[in-house]
């Protein structure tokens, strides 16, 4: 069935209360005023007291409270990233309250710190289960704390979407290579691209743009760092490129001379590291210091200022990849960075915040379909996850990041990767809209 899409979040009119859907909502009329007897008025807020619900006003509708969860590094060697997840989160709330999005529906938002450790996001996973106001949940962060989560809020019927996962396996399943596509968690989506497609893009950017021959590829042992390298390995050999050493490091570690000095032996033209920051910035430092100038490169993991910092100066030249567009020269991103700068946060929102604001915006966009398909009226709990979860899928609007909508594997259907290269101390889109058939 084919359907306009609804406007932007920051495209709603202002004199009208949107639905999740993006037309306007009848005002209510507001009731002539009585005369002395104020009896019947006084009756009527008790009872609406009574009921649970919020009273702003005697002519006001009531309000039923719903809860969005969110799992991130809040706390932390990744809680920069988690940190602009939550805060972009909170500003999708707060525009949707404003607006009353959801007619009769406020939302609030229960953050919760993984630190990204994945037994600590099925812990969550299991907390936000265990209330039954959350109707969805945005995050996890990390591929491995997604994995921990999915099955958890699957057999819940409660709906994820994560602005920043990028593992296949999450929605094609661990065996996608061998045995086709098989979807694992069907209450799971994202708003961002996969590692086949931002791994890809770079290895084609590598050989047809860099015209490197020759890559070394490592990895840590965690699912987001080894499935982006084996991604970026078998595109680079299928482009003609030569993979002269395939390796892994241990998470956390800092020590990279033994591996440098086998790295520099090699003489690649390219290192690609697939991993996260905290790692990846000091294994650049230690190659360039040892002579090996030549570009480190990677996933979404390692555009962050924190690489930068970790890298140092002679970070100029790497290259990272984003599991989607660069938003900076959107027109549609441009209310939601303002705001987010207007807010005063410490950190910035980072590659994921503005896919945070989306993916938070499909939940309360699927929470409005949920009550119009349904009709109901305030319930909490597994009917009405079951209903959000079963929206999710016809949610479309154009967002943030442009257009929001998801295909039969959770995928979003946007599969667009960008890439970003530091000049002068930070990271400048050099591919802004990236995809396969481009490179």
């Amino acid at each position: 069935m084919t359907r306009s899409p609804s406007p932007a979040p920051d495209a709603t009119p202002s004199d009208a209360t949107p639905t999740a859907g993006g037309a306007a909502a009848p005002t209510p009329s507001r009731p002539a005023r009585r005369g002395p007897g104020r009896a019947p008025y006084l009756g009527m807020a008790c009872v609406l007291l009574l009921s649970g619900c919020s009273l702003l006003a005697a002519d006001a509708e009531p309000v039923t409270t719903f809860t969005i969860g969110l799992d991130a590094p809040l706390t932390g060697k990744l809680s920069d990233l988690g940190l602009g997840i939550k805060f972009s989160a909170e500003l999708a709330i707060a525009k949707a309250n404003a607006k009353k999005t959801v007619p009769g529906v406020r939302f609030v938002l229960d953050a919760k710190d993984d630190q990204a450790d994945e037994k600590l996001a099925r812990s969550n996973g299991e907390a936000f289960v265990a209330d039954p106001n959350v109707v969805g949940v945005v995050g996890p962060l990390t591929s491995s704390g997604a994995l921990a989560m999915a099955p958890v809020l699957a057999r819940a019927n409660l709906a994820e979407i994560s602005p920043s996962n990028t593992a296949p396996g999450l929605t094609w399943g661990e065996d996608y290579r061998t045995k086709g596509k098989v979807r694992p968690f069907p209450t799971y989506f994202r708003t961002v691209t996969t590692d086949a497609v931002q791994g890809p893009l770079l290895a084609r950017y590598a050989r047809s743009q860099l015209k490197a021959e020759r890559a070394v590829v490592v990895s840590d042992t965690k699912a987001y760092g080894s499935n982006l390298a084996a991604e970026f390995a078998t595109a680079f050999e299928e482009a003609g490129g030569k993979v002269q050493l395939r390796t892994t490091i241990e998470p956390a570690t800092t020590d990279f001379s033994k591996l440098v000095r086998q790295i520099a032996g090699l003489h690649p033209d390219i290192v690609y590291y697939g991993g996260e920051h905290p790692e990846g910035g000091p294994l650049s430092a230690q190659l360039k210091a040892a002579g090996v100038k030549v570009p480190v490169a990677g996933g979404d993991g390692l555009h962050t200022d924190g690489y930068i910092k970790a890298a140092g100066p002679s970070s100029d030249g790497d290259l990272a990849s984003n599991p989607g567009i660069s938003v900076e020269g959107l027109a549609s991103a441009f209310t939601f960075l303002d705001e987010y700068q207007k807010a005063g946060h410490a950190e910035t929102p980072g590659p994921f915040g503005p896919y945070a604001y989306d993916s938070t915006w499909a939940l309360i966009e699927a929470v409005g379909r949920a009550r119009q398909g349904k009709k109901t009226a305030s319930g909490s709990g597994a009917e009405l996850r079951k209903s959000v979860a079963e929206a999710v899928p016809d949610v479309d609007f154009f967002g943030v990041t442009g257009d929001v909508s998801f295909d039969e594997f959770g995928d979003t259907r946007n599969q667009v990767a960008s890439i970003y290269q530091v000049q002068k101390g930070s990271w400048t889109a050099i591919v802004p809209i990236g995809r396969l058939r481009d490179l």
